[in-house]
C-alpha cells in the first residue's frame, strides 16, 4: 500500500544542509507514496504527537505522504509541494504541525525561493503509479 521514498528523504536532508535549515535536520522526516488514497489533495504531512514521543521514548518525527495527484505535477510543482509540506514543520521541531499562519507562509515563500528541481533529482525521475 505505502512505498517509502528514501531517495527523496535523503535529498530533503541534503537541501536542509545546503540552505542551513537546521530545524529540519533535527527531526526525522520520512516520505511515502500512497497510491490508494481517494483524497483530492496532492500531499499531506503527519507529525508524531508529543504523547507518543514521551511514552515510547521517540524523538520528533514527520511523514510526508505523496498522494496519487502528485504524479501529474511538473518537477517545479513537486518542489513547491515539498516546500509547502516542509513549511508545516515549526522551528521548534517538536512533532507538532504548524497551521497556515504567518510563520508558515514566511517559511513557505523562503523554501520556494531556495529549492529548485536540481536539489531533488529523484523528483525529476519519479514515476508514481
Amino acid at each position: 500500500m505505502y512505498t517509502r521514498l528514501v531517495s527523496i528523504e535523503d535529498e530533503i536532508r541534503e537541501a536542509a544542509t545546503k540552505y542551513r535549515l537546521d530545524h529540519l535536520l533535527g527531526v526525522d522526516i520520512a516520505v511515502i507514496h500512497n497510491p490508494r488514497s481517494k483524497s483530492r489533495a496532492v500531499a499531506r504531512i503527519w507529525g508524531l504527537n508529543k504523547i507518543f514521543q514521551v511514552v515510547y521514548g521517540w524523538g520528533p518525527a514527520y511523514v510526508i505522504e505523496l498522494l496519487a495527484p502528485f504524479a501529474r505535477l511538473t518537477c517545479e510543482q513537486r518542489v513547491k509541494t515539498l516546500a509547502h509540506e516542509l513549511a508545516h514543520i515549526p522551528a521548534t521541531g517538536s512533532g507538532a504541525l504548524r497551521p497556515h499562519n504567518k510563520a508558515f507562509w514566511r517559511d513557505y515563500r523562503r523554501y520556494s525561493r531556495l529549492f529548485v528541481c536540481g536539489d531533488f533529482p529523484s523528483l525529476q525521475k519519479l514515476t508514481l503509479k
